[in-house]
């Protein structure tokens, strides 16, 4: 359990953190310390580049490709700017928060890896544990390096339909993934979107590992009842 939770933190702490791309990064460019700012009840507000001001109070500046700039405020600044520019709660950011990517960067947009997009590598911990996960899927001698990992953050109800993690250049290699928090139903299909589906049942620890024929197959997740669930890709 203290293992599982270390990543848990991770996942909303400093995962998120950029250079690694968030949700986010489409409307509100890359936003610092998303985590601390939940925590001390602060709004993001939406600023033109051309004022430039630095006030009091504001904190984590990010800006986007919309030459805008955005700021955490305290609560009580929020109030007052906010009737003059857009605003929202570092709370519903968090709340709205759905994947981050780590190591290479995935472009959503072209369904592919930008290795051109900054980055880092994939925390040494996280590339550990992921190494002995695949141990088995790998050859005698091989050893698994993952280059990327996707962290999926689920709330109740949520749901990832069907598909294939297809744009990576090597199939031979194994993808493993770790389920933390509530306990979720994961859908192995087939090659084909018609083959129906086995059904396995995770708890929050549990890990699938991905490889050989199942590395071509279609999957998908549906969270049960409960607060929430984080599952981290490493490929």
């Amino acid at each position: 359990m203290q293992e599982q939770s270390q990543w848990i933190r991770e996942s909303l702490t400093s995962f998120p953190q950029p250079p690694n791309r968030t949700n986010h990064n489409a409307f509100y460019g890359p936003i610092d310390d998303l985590f601390n700012a939940v925590k001390e009840k602060k709004v993001l507000l939406e600023e033109e580049s051309s004022i430039g001001s630095l006030d009091l109070g504001a904190s984590s500046c990010t800006s986007n490709e919309d030459a805008h700039r955005w700021k955490f405020y305290e609560e009580d600044i929020a109030t007052l700017r906010g009737k003059t520019c857009k605003s929202v709660k570092a709370g519903v950011l968090l709340r709205k928060l759905r994947w981050c990517t780590l190591g290479l960067q995935f472009d959503w947009s072209k369904r592919n890896y930008n290795v051109s997009l900054p980055h880092k590598k994939i925390p040494d911990a996280l590339c550990q544990l992921a190494k002995r996960l695949a141990a088995p899927a790998m050859p005698i001698g091989e050893e698994f390096q993952p280059e990327a990992a996707i962290v999926n953050y689920f709330g109740l109800g949520d749901t990832l339909g069907g598909h294939l993690d297809d744009m990576e250049a090597d199939w031979s290699k194994p993808i493993v993934s770790m389920s933390l928090g509530c306990k979720a139903i994961f859908l192995l299909g087939g090659k084909s979107r018609e083959d129906p589906p086995l059904a396995m049942f995770l708890r929050s620890g549990d890990a699938v590992l991905m490889a050989g024929e199942a590395r071509e197959c279609f999957h998908g997740e549906c969270v049960l009842p409960g607060n929430f669930i984080i599952m981290i890709w490493c490929i």
